[in-house]
């Protein structure tokens, strides 16, 4: 008489636990928020010089590569970006400054020290808003900028990279940078270099060659032969 009644609750479990399945599913699939992922690529630095007469400022100029993918089921926007830096060696507690987004561009080695041809030249159209369907993603090439009256010299500079979201309604933290502005590295970058500075991904360390000397094995005893050097190609129409 037993076994009729574990068999009905077994049944009323299986099709609690198919529900409950059911219901993860479709909140999943049709009703789950915007939910974005976020990946950044390295982040490229220059320092520009500016004359107009008798004055004189710099403007910081840094360009990154962001993708952002919409893992939800809803529409999403993102209002804003922004580019945080503090310098933790000054006593100033939370100091910082804040770079906005000014052009989008179609790719970074179009950057160049040549400030006013690459404006006219790699830039795509201003910055602005966007909207990211769901299981879609846009990739972005953005240049944010802001204006230096003054040289900065830190030994220490960190950068904080946020968005902000139409859903969450504040900015919301997605990868730093750290760099140093010392005078050499200052005087190099307002001769017309760049800089490339890695994301702090956190990835595990590791050898990169292992053992140390694995090249010491790798090579031939043997006398290297030269390759048969081939005649170049032409072609061949009759006259």
């Amino acid at each position: 008489m037993q076994i009729p009644v574990i068999a009905y609750i077994l049944s009323v479990v299986i099709a609690t636990l198919a529900l409950s399945v059911s219901l993860t599913t479709l909140f999943k699939s049709h009703l789950s928020k915007f939910k974005p992922i976020i990946t950044v690529g390295d982040l490229n630095v220059r320092i520009y010089p500016i004359k107009s007469e008798n004055k004189e400022w710099f403007i910081p100029s840094f360009y990154l590569p962001i993708s952002i993918s919409n893992d939800g089921a809803k529409p999403g926007k993102i209002l804003g970006v922004r580019l945080c830096i503090s310098y933790p060696d000054l006593p100033i507690p939370n100091n910082k400054e804040i770079l906005l987004p000014i052009w989008e561009i179609d790719n970074f080695r179009n950057i160049t020290k040549n400030r006013f041809d690459w404006i006219e030249e790699a830039c795509t159209s201003d910055w602005m808003p966007f909207v990211i369907l769901p299981k879609n993603t846009v990739n972005k090439n953005i240049v944010l900028e802001t204006r230096w009256d003054d040289p900065v010299i830190q030994n220490n500079v960190d950068l904080t990279l946020e968005i902000y979201t139409e859903s969450e309604r504040e900015w919301i933290k997605v990868n730093n940078w750290k760099f140093v502005l010392i005078p050499f590295v200052w005087d190099d970058l307002t001769s017309g270099s760049s800089y490339t500075i890695k994301p702090e991904y956190h990835l595990p360390t590791e050898e990169r060659v292992y053992p140390k000397d694995l090249h010491k094995y790798t090579g031939s005893k043997e006398p290297i032969t030269k390759s048969d050097k081939m005649e170049p190609s032409y072609l061949n129409y009759k006259d």
